[in-house]
């Protein structure tokens, strides 16, 4: 559905396909700066809530020493078991709610 939309910056009217990325036809202006910052705030928020619920697990690089992956292994089950353990309680308590 193409409409047409006219430019904030220069005043003409261009062809505007309601995206957020359209350019004016003339000044290469964006035609709807408010939706691009509105589409950049959503993605910001998706990633700021991305990294609140993931867990990031111990890192084992190949390039330590064998002691340092003995105790980022040992660590490691720890953080497995205690994710594992949680996400049990957590579905127990969802089950028993209904």
């Amino acid at each position: 559905m193409n409409s047409s939309k006219k430019c904030p910056q220069c005043g003409q009217w261009s062809r505007w396909s309601q995206s957020p990325s359209d350019r004016c036809e003339h000044c290469q202006a964006i035609l709807d700066p408010q939706a691009v910052e509105r589409q950049k705030a959503r993605q910001q928020r998706e990633q700021e809530e991305e990294k609140r619920f993931s867990i990031e697990f111990i890192q084992i690089n190949p390039d330590d020493s064998w002691f340092t992956k003995f105790y980022k292994r040992i660590g490691l089950g720890f953080q497995i078991a205690f994710a594992s353990i949680v996400s049990l309680i957590i579905w127990l308590i969802a089950l028993l709610a209904g």
